[in-house]
């Protein structure tokens, strides 16, 4: 294959021996060429800039835990013609770095694929290789229920949720009357509301239900 036919790749990875790794073992596939490898944010955006590769290939956790997914959400805005590739151990962020524009997602334990991976992201496709794709299928239920649970909270009233958030910070409800303004037994009606609108058998179980939707 002509050096002009082969696909660019511009990577960015902070662990050091794990990048001229990669960098070696891409370097042997002949429809694939490495132009340059960063270890840190400003240095792929410098790179991108510079080469304006084919693929991008991109760790999640480097100068924060969050950095790959901005990154993938930069080049969705300033580099659209650029198809990233997650690279990482991270599997808590699979759902959404395909929503910031990610075309395939592998994980540093199955580098095998990394190849293949990038080739049929250069042709247009969207990969989601069998390991990855079970997390992203419990990713996708896990967000369904939180947002299930965003909708069922809606049928509480601003004063009875502001009421659970008081309660969830372990506040008695004399003091959370206090705070308010509102008398004790208004506060008790209005919890007797949010179970009978529930179903739920106790507050307790109302904050295990709704805590995590609840909000600051």
């Amino acid at each position: 294959m002509s050096e002009s036919s082969r696909l660019s790749v511009v990577m960015v990875e902070d662990n050091l021996d794990l990048a001229q790794t990669v960098q070696d073992f891409l370097a042997a596939e002949p429809g694939l060429e490495v132009l340059g490898a960063a270890h840190e944010v400003k240095g792929f955006q410098n790179l991108i800039r510079q080469h304006l590769p084919d693929l991008a290939l991109i760790d999640i956790g480097l100068d924060t835990p969050r950095s790959g997914l901005d990154l993938l959400a930069w080049l969705r805005s300033e580099y659209p013609v650029v198809k990233p590739v997650i690279m990482t151990v991270n599997q808590g962020d699979v759902m959404e770095a395909y929503n910031l524009g990610a075309r395939g997602y592998v994980l540093k334990t199955g580098l095998e694929i990394l190849a293949p991976t990038l080739m049929e992201v250069s042709r247009g496709n969207l990969i989601i290789p069998p390991d990855v794709g079970e997390l992203f299928l419990s990713q996708v239920a896990a967000s369904a229920a939180m947002w299930k649970k965003s909708i069922e909270l809606e049928r509480f009233s601003d004063r009875e949720k502001e009421i659970l958030k008081h309660l969830r910070t372990g506040m008695r409800r004399e003091d959370i009357a206090d705070r308010l303004g509102i008398s004790f037994f208004t506060v008790r009606r209005h919890i007797q509301n949010m179970l009978e609108k529930t179903g739920e058998p106790s507050i307790r179980a109302i904050l295990e239900k709704f805590g995590e939707v609840l909000g600051a």
